[in-house]
């Protein structure tokens, strides 16, 4: 991947780095039962937890992956974090992963969605991709949907390493998604 200039753009959202100082908004999401059941317990049961996991995964990851990896999402009015979207870059995929996570007090408000297209804008524009895939939990239909819904096809099943169990397997072609 090529390092980009700047940060995914989005009407509403604004994409940063995160910052140790974001340890109680992932210590929150990261112990949602929802989060656990669809994509890992990572076991940040405490501020310090989660701390650990920004200083020790979030930001290697982003240094390791030329500056990209999943970004904090806040809103622009109130600059409160409202989920976690990006690039995963993992053993057994052949591309990028689109990752997204999204604070329940912030499902439903289309945030999601409007992320997600601007990772695709920013993997085809900003680091030259031509494919995405991503990921789901095979029971997680409303993260399914959202991603048929901007254009990824289902493509099978893999059982990836780090990641207990089979997930559903979708790729886009970002050349023909707008």
């Amino acid at each position: 991947m090529l390092k980009p200039d700047g940060m995914p753009q989005s009407p509403r959202l604004r994409f940063r780095l995160p910052e140790l100082s974001d340890a109680a908004f992932y210590q929150s999401l990261m112990s949602d039962p929802d989060y656990i059941r669809f994509i890992a317990d990572r076991g940040i049961t405490s501020i310090e937890a989660a701390r650990a996991y920004i200083d020790e995964k979030v930001l290697p990851d982003f240094e390791e992956n030329e500056g990209v990896g999943l970004w904090i999402i806040a809103e622009k009015d109130s600059d409160d974090p409202v989920g976690l979207c990006g690039l995963v870059v993992r053993d057994g995929l052949d591309m990028p992963d689109l990752g997204y996570a999204f604070h329940k007090d912030h499902r439903g408000k289309g945030y999601a969605q409007e992320a997600a297209k601007a990772i695709i804008a920013f993997a085809r524009s900003e680091l030259g991709l031509s494919q995405l895939c991503a990921i789901t939990h095979p029971e997680n239909a409303r993260s399914s949907a959202l991603l048929m819904k901007i254009g990824f096809q289902p493509n099978g099943q893999k059982s990836l390493p780090k990641i207990e169990g089979i997930a559903d397997y979708f790729v886009a072609d970002l050349q023909s998604l707008s």
